[in-house]
């Protein structure tokens, strides 16, 4: 047990040593898009400002934003970008403050870009930390992309500029807020009906006010892009439905009916709105609804003609939230202290044993503004194995990860933040959390190939119907006496058993072949090919999306090839992509009878 454990601290040292090199990873493109999860968050005297527009427009797209008095903390800018398809690349980048931010590849379904976000069918929502730039007063962007640049297919149109940030004014009341951002696709089964499935709600969690003895105001805030005037969607929050029933709606539906993101903004709670073409950002006063823990849920549609279905006029068609912010304030200007808690978690697929695994974590901090640095200590199986420090900013969300030469077994994960309490807090009971994880062996893959089988073809089939009819044309003369039938009937016949012309003894025949592919080892194997050759020329190749652990899958594959007999050979994962526990067992080869 302590040579296992030596291994595994020795492995950890030495990759930790690489920590301060790992740069954080981009968002993988997803159709049905990237949850919300939290940019900033916390407790201080002052305002959080959130606003923006102004809908999807040609670049270049400016809107300007006016930032309250106090010093900013923190800022985001988010930008929403049309792809025309997820299949057409090109790239965005804003000047914000007269200053030139990062150009970002928007690579759609190859997007793997810091702060982007690309879901459904090329919609982006891109990030930027402006915290150094943003000021007080009158802030401006000018957004351009790819678009008109010779080549590019991106459609590269603007839906709006958002700026949310952090001012801290030791005049102002307290505020305890929780900004969320992602980018989900909400539809039903696709303009053309043919999706699998649809995806018609998405549910957010807020953690912020809980260091509040008192709360005066309660703001929710929310962006959504690709929304359309006339098709139904509605906003819950903690289970009540927010908004007002729009007039050329309520008319067929009734009162219940929503359409939050309706191509304009700031009217969902009954105001005139300002026209935003497939842009919405709308906030609601939910004081009333406040609870303990608080949540929101978007919805795309609901079935309010009860024949069990959204049709395409009960609700949105695509609809991609993208933010949601809740902002409470409190008179009561009481000093908060921090409040750090850790988070981590690391993907199954990353758990094989002698591979690098991701481990991602979240630092959190609610409470008062932390800008300082502060420890980390990871321990595996109860022994700390690294400290390592990291350094807090005024969003209250640090996340970074860190690669773990993962070894087989079940092991116990801990991270724990601010160990030597260097900063003071307001609760120390949440500054660790633990993962249980275990690690299985690599992927074991195999090959064979099964006895080949003729495919009848339709003029193999035509061919028996013709003799069939042959001889019934036979017994027809000797009924009937008629010469020309007899003669017609003795013709195909010579015909179909080569008497005529011998042309078919040198066409290839078609067989169908099984292969099985096993996957001997506890670990998925993902995305690999399968080259088949016949008599040393390939002749197919089968790719696999995945085999799991301990399961083989069978496909059947089509040659044609002259009947006799035939070397088949098969190679799975003939480029190495997928690391196995033995290579020497990926060949098969055998002779087959074509008959």
């Amino acid at each position: 047990m302590k040579t296992e454990i030596s291994k595994i601290i020795i492995l950890f040292v030495f990759s930790l040593s690489l920590l301060i090199s790992i740069p954080l990873t981009g968002a993988s493109y997803s159709f049905e898009g990237i949850p919300l999860t939290p940019d900033a968050q916390g407790t201080f005297q002052g305002e959080v400002y959130i606003d923006g527009g102004h809908g999807l427009a040609f670049p270049p797209y400016s809107e300007n934003f006016s930032v309250p008095d106090g010093t900013v903390r923190w800022a985001r800018l988010y930008i929403g970008v049309w792809g025309g398809t997820e299949n057409y690349e090109g790239w965005v980048q804003p000047e914000f403050n007269g200053q030139k931010l990062e150009q970002l590849p928007l690579a759609g379904v190859n997007d793997e870009s810091k702060n982007v976000y690309c879901a459904g069918h090329g919609v982006y929502w891109v990030s930027y930390d402006v915290s150094n730039i943003a000021k007080t007063g009158e802030n401006i962007v000018n957004v351009l992309t790819s678009k008109g640049e010779p080549g590019n297919k991106l459609d590269g149109r603007v839906y709006g500029a958002v700026l949310a940030a952090g001012c801290e004014n030791e005049k102002a009341p307290t505020v305890s807020y929780q900004l969320l951002s992602g980018n989900v696709n909400l539809h039903g089964k696709g303009w053309s009906g043919t999706l699998a499935s649809s995806n018609d709600v998405t549910k957010v969690n807020f953690s912020c006010g809980q260091v509040l003895s008192s709360k005066d105001t309660a703001n929710l805030s929310v962006v959504y892009l690709t929304g359309s005037k006339g098709l139904p969607d509605y906003l819950e929050f903690n289970g009540k439905m927010l908004g007002t029933s729009p007039q050329n709606l309520s008319e067929k539906y009734g009162e219940k009916v929503r359409d939050i993101a309706d191509e304009t903004s700031n009217d969902a709670s009954g105001g005139e709105g300002s026209s935003s073409r497939y842009f919405d950002i709308e906030n609601f006063d939910v004081l009333d609804y406040l609870q303990t823990n608080n949540s929101a849920a978007f919805v795309r549609g609901i079935d309010l003609d009860g024949d069990g279905e959204i049709d395409d006029q009960e609700g949105e068609d695509y609809l991609h939230p993208v933010l949601a912010a809740l902002v409470l304030s409190s008179k009561d200007t009481e000093s908060v202290l921090p409040d750090l808690y850790p988070e981590m978690n690391v993907s199954e697929n990353e758990l094989v044993d002698g591979t690098p695994a991701k481990v991602s974590f979240t630092i959190n901090n609610p409470g008062g503004i932390c800008d300082r640095n502060c420890t980390m200590s990871f321990r595996i199986d109860g022994n700390e194995v690294s400290t390592f420090p990291i350094q807090m900013t005024a969003s209250g969300v640090y996340s970074s990860s860190f690669s773990w030469p993962a070894v087989k077994g079940k092991h116990l994960l801990e991270l724990s933040v601010n160990p030597e309490n260097s900063i003071k807090e307001s609760n120390k009971k949440n500054n660790a959390c633990a993962l249980n994880v275990n690690v299985k062996s690599k992927p074991e893959l195999s090959v064979s190939l099964g006895d080949p089988v003729k495919i009848e073809t339709k003029n193999e089939a035509a061919s028996s119907s013709i003799i069939f009819l042959s001889f019934i044309s036979i017994l027809g003369s000797r009924r009937k006496k008629s010469i020309l039938l007899l003669l017609l009937a003795v013709l195909l016949i010579m015909a179909l058993s080569g008497c005529v012309e011998e042309s078919h003894a040198t066409e290839k025949t078609a067989y169908s072949i099984p292969v099985k592919i096993i996957n001997n080892g506890e670990a998925s194997a993902r995305n690999f090919d399968v080259n088949i050759s016949l008599d040393g020329k390939s002749v197919t190749v089968l790719n696999i999306p995945e085999i799991e652990g301990q399961k083989e899958i069978v496909n059947d594959i089509r040659i044609e090839t002259l009947s006799g007999e035939h070397t088949l050979k098969a190679k799975v994962d003939e480029h190495n992509h997928i690391i196995e526990s033995d290579e020497d067992n990926n060949e098969f080869e055998a002779s087959r009878n074509f008959t």
